[in-house]
């Protein structure tokens, strides 16, 4: 008798449960969609720079992990900045400053002294990647939205399937 009542207690909490999940997801559905796209923004823009550095820093498997964590991190802090404080680029870049301070202090922890002297020097192309490479996320998505808007040259074939 027990089991049966604890049976029936635990599919009527289940069902609950099912049913409290299923209102928060069609009542927020499109908060949902845009936080996707902007954590996929995200994850592209960490992994490329991650990429680059894991490339010419030549890192091993450990560091190469621990490098992606903390890029991840890194990029999702300024994206966050950047939508908070859009319009006031003096702040951003403030900001941005003390995000990448604090990746410096977590990456001496992780890399040599000669593969941290080699990052530290090279700092500022590493934004500059990472900013070149979210402009032509910009620019690709431009055109992507140029073409499906129907705004395209007449003598071009292309087809959008956004």
């Amino acid at each position: 008798m027990k089991k049966l009542l604890a049976m029936i207690c635990m599919m009527a909490g289940c069902s609950f449960a099912t049913s409290a999940k299923a209102e928060t997801k069609t009542s927020g559905n499109k908060a949902v969609k845009l936080d996707k796209k902007v954590a996929m923004v995200a994850e592209k823009r960490a992994n490329h720079l991650s990429d680059v550095m894991i490339k010419d820093l030549g890192l091993n498997n450990f560091q190469s992990r621990k490098m992606r964590e903390i890029n991840k991190d890194v990029v999702a802090q300024k994206m966050a900045v950047e939508t908070q404080y859009a319009g006031n680029q003096e702040l951003i870049n403030q900001k941005c400053k003390e995000i990448c301070a604090e990746r410096d202090r977590q990456l001496e922890n992780i890399l040599s002294t000669r593969q941290y002297n080699e990052y530290f020097g090279d700092r500022k192309i590493y934004d500059q990647t990472e900013q070149e490479y979210m402009a032509g996320l910009s620019n690709q998505q431009n055109s992507n939205n140029t073409a499906s808007s129907g705004t395209a040259p007449a003598g071009d074939n292309t087809v959008s399937l956004n």
